[in-house]
């Protein structure tokens, strides 16, 4: 079996998760994951199964590859350093060792921060690109938008789900706050970020905490030094964006200019479609005064003035808050949608519910090419005809 196939079933496999790894006409992918995976690695992860479904002892590991010739200790040595390396997730119950696949993205691209060079950089920018179309299939997104506490009265709180500090109180297990892989992406290509001189700004929780711990990525925080951290990045103008589901796992902090979902979703002509969110900015145009600082504090371009009134464009605005809280009128307010967006409770159901949108879209293809054959069919016999 050559590299180029060993590759191959790597990305088909990864690309069989909820949130996929898509092929691309040039081939990138292949190489990201030659700079990931050894050979042998690349082997290994296609026949491991994929988190947050319960992860697998090793025992039932090394049954289901004892053909790549490999003793159980051997194998787990492989393992393990895949683990390190931030390739696979692990944990341990009892005096047993678990593993598990973990998503392209958030999962192994966020662990390969240190990683990062500029020709990986080109690398996965090209790729970002190139599959950009492809990762957007499914209607329930991987994160949801939270509006910043300062920007909602308590009573317009739609649910528990968003109010972020309530979610942090609930969480188990470590928190980690580590460097924005976007924003030292940026960097790296010489074009730092318009919003905050912090790096530090994004957060894991659970088992993608300790996963990150692993790789000896991330700083331990208590409840407390997250949510300062979080206020901190409001007042810079982040938008927080966490995990789509009451069971965190990640909350991104980003911004327009670096992170790649947002500029990237800021190129469609209607990116709200694209986000979880249950609100939209108003502005009252009586208590306007037209200075235009919200057009400034907005990372979704949702904004402009016209006739000296700033106004809301609803196909961009995510409810995110940012321009709430430094209009100097008090004239935007925050509203709630009429159709309410309740985020999944858990991370498996999550996936769960993506995993079943992604093979929906999947066979609505394979029935379209299959209606298109057909009428390939009847037109060549109707021809044979004349």
């Amino acid at each position: 079996m050559t590299e180029d196939i060993v590759y191959r079933e790597l990305q088909q496999h990864l690309d069989k998760m909820p949130v996929g790894f898509p092929p691309t006409k040039s081939g990138i992918e292949l190489r990201i994951l030659k700079r990931f995976f050894t050979v042998e690695e690349a082997k290994i992860a296609t026949k491991l199964k994929f988190s947050p479904t319960p992860s697998e002892p090793l025992e039932n590991i090394y049954e289901r590859m004892k053909n790549l010739g490999y003793s159980i200790e051997e194998l787990e040595k492989k393992l393990d350093n895949m683990v390190k390396k931030g390739l696979i997730h692990s944990k341990k119950e009892g005096d047993k060792k678990l593993y598990n696949n973990m998503l392209y993205a958030i999962g192994i691209y966020e662990l390969q921060i240190n990683q990062l060079s500029k020709e990986l950089l080109e690398d996965l920018l090209r790729y970002a690109v190139e599959s950009f179309s492809s990762t957007s299939e499914t209607k329930t997104p991987q994160l949801r938008t939270i509006p910043l506490e300062q920007s909602i009265s308590s009573e317009k709180i739609v649910g528990n789900y968003d109010d972020l500090k309530e979610l942090i109180k609930n969480t188990e297990g470590p928190i980690t706050v580590q460097t924005c892989i976007c924003r030292k992406s940026t960097e790296l290509a010489g074009k730092p970020c318009k919003v905050t001189s912090r790096q530090e700004t994004c957060f894991a929780f659970g088992n993608f905490a300790q996963s990150e711990l692993n790789v000896g990525l991330g700083r331990s925080v208590s409840k407390e030094e997250a949510l300062e951290i979080i206020r901190q990045n409001e007042e810079d103008g982040l938008i927080l964006q966490p995990t789509n589901s009451l069971e965190l796992e990640y909350i991104c902090n980003c911004c327009g200019c670096c992170c790649g979902a947002l500029a990237g979703l800021k190129l469609l002509p209607k990116p709200v479609e694209y986000f979880a969110t249950n609100y939209y900015a108003e502005i009252n145009p009586e208590l306007c005064s037209g200075c235009g600082t919200c057009i400034d504090r907005c990372q979704m371009q949702a904004l402009k003035i016209v006739d000296d009134i700033s106004i809301v464009n609803r196909d961009r605005c995510i409810g995110c808050g940012l321009c709430v809280t430094t209009c100097p009128s008090e004239a935007i307010q925050l509203r709630v949608k009429d159709k309410k967006m309740i985020p999944p409770a858990t991370l498996e159901e999550l996936y769960a519910k993506i995993m079943d949108e992604k093979n929906e879209a999947i066979k609505a293809e394979e029935e379209k090419k299959e209606r298109r054959r057909k009428r390939r069919e009847e037109r060549k016999k109707m021809a044979s005809l004349k």
